[in-house]
């Protein structure tokens, strides 16, 4: 493992992974309240740690200021923002299912680019991060330790979580891309923020692969008044979601 092992170790315990963007220190104390509570530690619980992540702020500053810059990223970038939205409305099975295609799309043109072999797509993203990684010390880009814990962090997500086989999966959250994408989970084995926590982090993890080759920063994009606006729309949608919430449907 690399230098950010416990990071790694406890993320991949509760099929998750070190994500871009993401200030180490609030990622520390994550892993430390999972490391503590052990197997106690539930996907409910991740679930209210990686909403503190992904609020509308930093959410907002990605769709104005990183995805329409990453290439490959960027031809997606209007089905991300749409899905985004859709989670805010509270809209997660449809903010997912749109995230997942992206996900498999992107990757493999990443991988395309690369001139990585194409196979399973759980082996082509795994094969993704190991070029990324070996990329990263053969040119010191960044951090080269720390970039090899990320690459290991989400080849581990992709082959013990996301892409692995759907009647195997690990996790009671049903983030899966099989049992998603060919219809084996129904609406109640998934649609829940944490899916789309999950997969929107997994969308941002290709860009940052997509950043190596690339004139762009390895950090969050700053704030500015357009993204604050898309945020202030974010928050408004959260009330319909809370809504949606109060008068359900079943």
């Amino acid at each position: 493992m690399g230098c950010l092992a416990h990071l790694e170790r406890n993320f991949t315990s509760v099929g998750w992974f070190i994500p871009p963007y993401m200030h180490l220190g609030i990622l520390s104390q994550i892993a430390a309240k999972i490391q503590v509570a052990g197997k106690q530690y539930t996907q409910r619980d991740l679930q209210g740690a990686l909403a503190r992540l992904y609020e509308p702020e930093g959410l907002a500053a990605m769709v104005v200021h990183r995805y329409p810059l990453a290439p490959i990223i960027r031809d997606y970038k209007i089905t991300i923002r749409e899905a985004i939205e859709a989670h805010f409305m509270g809209l997660d099975h449809i903010a997912v299912g749109g995230l997942v295609a992206v996900i498999e799309g992107a990757g493999r043109r990443l991988a395309g680019q690369r001139n990585l072999p194409s196979g399973s797509v759980r082996d082509v993203f795994m094969t993704l991060a190991a070029d990324c990684k070996q990329e990263s010390a053969a040119r010191n880009i960044g951090a080269p330790d720390e970039v090899a814990s990320m690459m290991d962090s989400f080849s581990a997500f992709a082959c013990q979580s996301f892409f692995a086989n759907s009647k195997l999966y690990p996790f009671d959250d049903g983030t899966n891309r099989h049992g998603i994408a060919h219809g084996a989970y129904s609406d109640a084995d998934y649609g829940n923020p944490i899916n789309f926590y999950k997969t929107i982090a997994a969308v941002d993890f290709l860009t940052f692969v997509s950043s190596f080759r690339a004139n762009i920063s390895w950090l969050g994009p700053d704030l500015s008044e357009s993204s604050m606006g898309l945020a202030a729309y974010y928050r408004e949608l959260g009330l319909l979601r809370n809504r949606a919430w109060l008068y359900g449907s079943s």
